[in-house]
């Protein structure tokens, strides 16, 4: 019994914890908004043009209105500061995923140098994984007792290693691609 109410209890609290934390803003913010400034800053961090729609349900909760026309005038200028080549780049190596964003005439420049950054990411994530399949191989190898299984754990280990070796120059290919387009010659 006590137990359940303690549970009714955490799940009072919670709930509307949760529920703020998915509002974009809160009333003081809705009620307070720069809406021009809000909009280039959603620009500048790649927010897509109907992220406008999170601010609407976030303020509607207050009763607040929404300037989408500032916020949109904002997000355009926001937006062409994000979306430039060095900011693809450093979207991809962060393993951002790209929501569509950028305006016609900048994609192909971001894009472009997007995926050679996601090719770091995705070369450096598969990398890690490989280790730590690596490390856990290493731990069953330790632990086992039988010589058969030891045997066969120690195979799958060097095949692991082969893998990390090629995962490796697969990364070290990836960041060569990444640093001639951050530092041309």
């Amino acid at each position: 019994m006590r137990s359940s109410k303690l549970c009714a209890a955490t799940i009072i609290l919670i709930v509307p914890l949760a529920l703020s934390a998915c509002a974009t803003l809160n009333e003081a913010e809705c009620q307070t908004a720069n809406w021009r400034d809000l909009g280039q800053r959603n620009g500048q961090q790649g927010k897509a043009s109907s992220y406008i729609v999170e601010h609407e349900k976030a303020c509607a909760r207050f009763g607040t209105p929404v300037d989408g026309t500032a916020w949109r005038t904002g997000w355009e200028v926001g937006i062409r500061q994000y979306c430039t080549p060095q900011n693809g780049l450093q979207a991809g190596r962060d393993g951002k995923f790209y929501v569509q964003s950028c305006p016609a005439d900048l994609v192909p420049g971001f894009l472009r140098t997007y995926a050679v950054g996601k090719r770091v990411y995705d070369a450096k994530s598969q990398r890690d994984s490989i280790r730590n399949e690596i490390d856990n191989l290493n731990r069953s190898v330790t632990d086992a007792t039988d010589e058969t299984e030891r045997s066969r754990l120690q195979t799958q280990l060097i095949l692991k290693q082969n893998e990390l070796f090629l995962a490796q120059q697969r990364l070290t290919d990836a960041e060569l691609d990444a640093d001639r387009l951050e530092y041309p010659r």
